[in-house]
């Protein structure tokens, strides 16, 4: 029988955004390690599945495959516990997603890729300099969100949730101080303790 597989590199929090909700929606997959910093997006085999040249990427158990780690959640949660049935709800849940997407992964992460992986902070200091101050404006529209309700988009867990906290858990290692931000930290506790809720390095 057909399986998921899911093209990834483990490092990649928008990787673990795709495997987190294959595993909570209980889809068996098959995972391809895939990593971007030997170039292996760049191949032909690969560009022809995404010619966007990025992970992660999908493999639908009929062959077709899906790009892009928020629509790879929507597609997934439709129908589960994870998007809501309730129009304005739902309208939430996207409204997170394209917040993480503009003004929360492309500062976080691009910070924590810099310091963590590619070792180069003391080059690009201005750099990260800028990325931080992104990065925290966002946490800040995170702790005031958080401050009204238990997750992102409520009372209940969500895509919303997932999204950002794939870099959100991991925002210390490019120097982000959690500690600034108590709503933030309990909201990361509550995630962690999502029933099924498997660590970047588990579900990967």
């Amino acid at each position: 029988m057909a399986k998921y597989r899911l093209y990834g590199d483990r490092r990649s929090g928008n990787c673990y955004k795709a495997a987190l909700i294959l595993a909570l929606t209980g889809r068996p997959f098959d995972w391809v390690e895939t990593d971007v910093m030997q170039r292996a997006t760049r191949t032909v085999a690969f560009l022809a599945m995404n010619p966007n040249g990025k992970v992660p990427v999908l493999r639908l158990p009929d062959g077709r495959y899906l790009s892009e780690s928020n629509a790879m959640l929507l597609h997934l949660a439709e129908d589960t516990r994870y998007l809501s049935q309730d129009a304005y709800c739902r309208a939430l849940a996207y409204q997170w997603l394209f917040f993480e997407q503009y003004s929360h992964e492309p500062y976080i992460a691009v910070a924590r890729f810099i310091v963590a992986f590619a070792g180069r902070e003391q080059e690009e200091r201005e750099r990260l300099a800028t990325l931080r101050g992104e990065g925290n404006a966002a946490l800040a529209v995170m702790e005031q969100a958080l401050a009204l309700t238990p997750f992102l988009t409520g009372g209940e867990f969500s895509v919303a949730d997932i999204a950002l906290y794939a870099y959100t858990h991991v925002a210390a290692e490019g120097g982000f101080e959690l500690e600034a931000y108590p709503q933030v930290l309990a909201w990361l506790a509550r995630v962690t303790g999502v029933p099924g809720l498997l660590g970047m390095s588990q579900a990967c």
